[in-house]
């Protein structure tokens, strides 16, 4: 019995499918970036912001972490993990300006996988970062604006 050979042109196909769907795809988007204050003269301090968010994040169901050596904290929680699709919820929190103690929060969501990017919404607001700026305005511990950069 003699061996075909695959033409040229179907190696050429099958070499391009196997390879779109080894690769995958990232995407990347951002929730609209914000501006963390303090309400009253009483300046907010990095580690008692970065303590709240970790009980309030945590809570929402986030795996969070503090580096206070870089001064950055940061969450994350998966949204969807297919078989070939994750989709995970990320938020950051650090210090804009030690004078008046400012903190910039920004939530950004990760899809990777085999759905291309033209299939996936390309805008995100993540509701718990929302939830969040309502919660410390709650506790009079501080307001969220949005960030004008």
């Amino acid at each position: 019995m003699k061996k075909r050979k695959l033409p040229e042109m179907m190696k050429s196909a099958l070499l391009t499918i196997f390879l779109v769907v080894v690769t995958g795809c990232t995407n990347v988007t951002g929730d609209a970036p914000r501006i963390i204050s303090s309400l009253s003269d009483e300046r907010l301090r990095t580690d008692h912001l970065f303590a709240t968010a970790d009980t309030f994040f945590s809570e929402a169901g986030y795996a969070c972490n503090t580096d206070a050596e870089a001064g950055q904290f940061r969450c994350s929680r998966e949204l969807r993990d297919l078989y070939i699709h994750q989709t995970t919820a990320e938020v950051n929190i650090y210090p804009v300006d030690e004078e008046d103690k400012t903190h910039r929060m920004i939530a950004t969501r990760w899809d990777e996988g085999l759905i291309p990017s033209e299939l996936i919404s390309n805008t995100y607001a993540n509701d718990d970062v929302e939830a969040f700026c309502v919660f410390l305005a709650s506790e009079k511990l501080g307001r969220c604006s949005d960030y004008k950069g």
